[in-house]
């Protein structure tokens, strides 16, 4: 009878003792996200911004680049890309951009629908489509951005691309969104999953003088 009283107590204790564990780690994981710096595989094209801290939300410019991109939907897009830039002698940069559809529907799950390797410089190689791989210019462009650690799943986009409209409901007086959500992924699979690190972004556009009048701004 004695140890059945005292049995539930130390499950109690020993819960207690588990949610503290995990609440020390969870706060030296936020800790450690303050100072945490991307494992860097591949340069970045010529012009492009710095990392966004993880959990911050910024403004970012980014300068006109060239990029060869495949359906996500045909399957096998990475490798499809690999071979096209092994095939063209170009140089892999980081990130891989990952194109969603769906992004700004709040009923609807975003969808990754196409993959792109990013040239290094704008000047390199030349425009056009293929049977597999299509190389397109990207006009300059400003985005919201947040960083997020660890694996990419649809949860952590699902929860960057909250806080990135988030920030959209408290600016909309001044900025609005100017296309859909993209991941810009860093790291490979050699990466421990716990040090991957990715952006999530929106294009944004600063509203014209005559929006914001007729906002009384």
């Amino acid at each position: 009878m004695f140890t059945t009283k005292l049995f539930p107590i130390g499950i109690v204790i020993l819960s207690a003792t588990t949610a503290m564990i995990f609440s020390v780690f969870a706060m030296r994981a936020k800790a450690d996200d303050k100072d945490f710096r991307p494992i860097v595989e591949a340069k970045m094209p010529k012009g492009f911004p710095q990392y966004t801290a993880v959990g911050d939300v910024q403004i970012k410019q980014y300068p006109a680049y060239r990029k060869a991109e495949a359906d996500v939907k045909s399957g096998r897009a990475f490798w499809k890309l690999l071979m096209h830039i092994k095939k063209n002698d170009i140089a892999m940069t980081a990130p891989v951009e990952m194109a969603y559809s769906n992004s700004n529907s709040n009923s609807q799950e975003p969808r990754e629908s196409k993959m792109a390797f990013l040239y290094g410089s704008a000047d390199m190689g030349q425009p056009g489509s293929g049977k597999a791989v299509k190389v397109v210019d990207v006009a300059p462009m400003m985005v919201i951005s947040t960083g997020v650690r660890g694996p990419r799943t649809t949860k952590s986009v699902a929860a960057a691309r909250e806080r990135l409209q988030d920030w959209l409901d408290v600016n909309k007086d001044l900025y609005s969104a100017a296309g859909e959500l993209r991941v810009m992924a860093y790291n490979s699979p050699f990466v421990p999953r716990s040090r991957n690190y990715f952006e999530v972004e929106i294009p944004i556009r600063l509203l014209e003088t005559d929006e914001l009048s007729v906002k009384g701004i």
